[in-house]
């Protein structure tokens, strides 16, 4: 399966489409952290199932890394993973327990169930989001799971998701956050079925 060769305009359609879930999100990460939160999307890429590689997501294979992990229920059926590099988590965990920045240096699994929350309230506000854009109703994540791993081996992960479902497309949108004055970059990746990857490519025009 080859990536789909997208124009400007779509590509600019995919772009608004996390814009508008990232500025939902940016709303409900300041209220959660009582701090002005900002949130730009500088890239958002279509990527076919077979292509996905661990440097994908600018982070390295040998990378510890975390990943929540979501099933998408309702009128839009597939998975999201909110991804975050070491540092990017890292740096999330300490804004999240007020703490000094530099503070938190190992990643585990009792402080990060903090993280993993502010990522599925970061999860519901995108999903709200983009099923008033594509007009779908009742579009929710389910119970996150959080996993902490080497890059190469979520890459795995996610595309053992792509065999056991039909998963044909990711729809990885990059996230730089700046909370105050702390810059951190996460990415949101959708992992849709067949039928609602062509919902979403119909609007885009593909």
């Amino acid at each position: 399966m080859e990536n789909p060769n997208l124009n400007n305009e779509q590509l600019d359609v995919l772009k608004e489409i996390g814009t508008i879930g990232a500025g939902s999100a940016a709303t409900a990460l300041s209220q959660i952290l009582g701090r002005k939160v900002t949130i730009t999307v500088p890239e958002v890429k279509l990527v076919s199932s077979d292509r996905i590689t661990a440097t994908e997501f600018l982070i390295q294979p040998d990378e510890v890394s975390l990943a929540v992990d979501l099933r998408i229920l309702g009128a839009l059926q597939g998975s999201m993973i909110v991804l975050f590099s070491q540092k990017s988590a890292l740096m999330m965990i300490d804004i999240l327990m007020k703490r000094p920045m530099g503070t938190t240096q190992l990643l585990n699994l009792v402080e990060a169930s903090a993280l993993s929350e502010s990522a599925h309230i970061l999860s519901g506000s995108y999903l709200n989001a983009v099923g008033e854009l594509l007009e779908l109703h009742q579009v929710i994540p389910s119970i996150p799971q959080t996993i902490v791993d080497r890059m190469d081996r979520l890459n795995r992960l996610m595309i053992k998701r792509f065999s056991e479902a039909n998963i044909q497309y990711l729809l990885p949108i990059e996230n730089n956050l700046l909370i105050e004055d702390v810059a951190v970059t996460l990415y949101v990746i959708f992992l849709l079925e067949y039928d609602s990857i062509k919902k979403v490519m119909r609007i885009v025009g593909i």
